[in-house]
């Protein structure tokens, strides 16, 4: 099971994100945060993506994000799960310097 922990983004608060998936568990950790879509089986007759556009658009007019999409799909109330005992928290300082060796990297790959 994969929990994508969105406070790894220091420098976006979480009102101001939205993470969108599937599997209801991956935003576990930010339920308030998370719109469940369902599974895009190459059905053209799929409508998903229409309808999650429609709802980000309208999304986007809030202040806060995570308080209106809480409202609109209430998954802290359906959806009782103890994430916290298995979340491995990143140490972010650590994945900020593997970030900027990557970064630095690809630069040097893009002079050669």
């Amino acid at each position: 099971m994969y929990v994508k922990d969105l406070r790894i983004f220091k420098n976006v608060p979480l009102k101001d994100i939205i993470i969108v998936d599937n599997a209801v568990y991956s935003f576990g950790a930010q339920l308030e945060n998370g719109i469940p879509i369902t599974p895009f089986e190459e059905d053209k007759e799929d409508f998903e993506f229409k309808n999650l556009i429609t709802y980000i658009e309208r999304l986007a007019s809030y202040d806060d994000l995570s308080k209106a999409n809480e409202a609109s799909f209430q998954l802290g109330s359906i959806y009782k799960y103890d994430f916290e005992r298995f979340i491995d928290y990143y140490d972010y300082e650590d994945c900020e310097k593997l970030m900027k060796e990557e970064e630095e990297e690809a630069e040097e790959i893009s002079q050669d």
